[in-house]
């Protein structure tokens, strides 16, 4: 399997162990990541709200990058799976569209021509390389632990481009278990975890994440996992802060997907990045470490 791969600005910086743990588990499962640089970024969702042309232009030029490459773009960050899904969709259908924006890439070297699909490494792991060898490779099953799925509000949107039949709305309660763990549902899994508005409007933002975090600890989880950088750093780096908010002590780690198969299947919690979070994942390492006993 071979995969051009944006990493994002998230996992390149305030989530650096998003980067790292992917890259090992893509060795790991033969997964070829050709990572683009010089591509810039998606905009998250504010490119969009300023010019509709800015947003078609930065997420075209990305895809054209892949383009070059020779195949298929995956990414790790939900808004950028979005964004990058939105863009591609609408320039393969609108020649208009899709000749304005050429008009400006060609002026960098670059074209857009429609010839990839975007992906995300979760579905990488769940539909190309499969559940069953997944489940071969896991060698420390997290026996016990109650994992909360975190999906966000962009993964699974628009809904017209996820193939029903594919279950990606019971992606990550499947992978749990999977290593062995036990998926916590909970009513927030798919609402926002409130981080496009956390430098605007800091406290709804902290209500935001406080919610999720208090119900999944109300169903009795022990950490949570999330495809997304920016739901990491509402639940993991601003935990403190939307606990101090809402006079609780959630005590929640956060895990990335890569660092929860990746722990499954035996790699360190250094090749992980799992000494990088705010909330602290010994215990998470330790169930780890009670299931390679056994």
């Amino acid at each position: 399997m071979r995969y051009a791969y944006f990493p994002g600005c998230s996992a390149k910086g305030s989530c650096r162990e998003l980067d790292l743990s992917t890259t090992a588990v893509a060795k790991l499962y033969d997964i070829e990541l050709v990572e683009l640089t010089g591509a810039g970024c998606t905009g998250a969702r504010e490119f969009r709200a300023i010019s509709e042309q800015l947003h078609l232009v930065a997420n075209a030029n990305i895809l054209a990058r892949a383009e070059a490459a020779g195949a298929d773009l995956v990414v790790v960050c939900d808004t950028c799976l979005l964004n990058l899904t939105e863009v591609n969709d609408r320039l393969k259908q609108d020649a208009a569209a899709r000749e304005r924006v050429n008009a400006e890439l060609r002026t960098t070297g670059v074209e857009y021509r429609g010839t990839i699909d975007v992906t995300h490494f979760l579905w990488v792991l769940m539909e190309q390389v499969g559940e069953d060898r997944l489940r071969r490779s896991v060698v420390q099953p997290l026996g016990g632990l109650r994992i909360a799925p975190f999906y966000g509000c962009h993964a699974l949107r628009p809904a017209s481009a996820h193939d029903a039949g594919k279950r990606r709305d019971e992606a990550l309660e499947r992978l749990c278990e999977i290593v062995g763990a036990v998926p916590v549902p909970y009513a927030g899994s798919q609402k926002c975890c409130g981080f496009h508005v956390a430098l605007t409007e800091t406290p709804t933002a902290l209500r935001m994440t406080g919610g999720h975090l208090a119900e999944a600890k109300a169903e009795g989880a022990d950490c949570m996992v999330t495809p997304c950088p920016l739901c990491h750093t509402m639940l993991d780096a601003f935990q403190p802060d939307a606990a101090k908010a809402a006079g609780a002590d959630f005590g929640l780690p956060t895990l990335h997907v890569a660092q929860l198969i990746g722990l499954a299947a035996g790699l360190s919690p250094k090749a992980l990045g799992l000494s990088r979070h705010v909330m602290g994942t010994k215990g998470v390492i330790a169930a780890a470490a009670r299931g390679a006993a056994v």
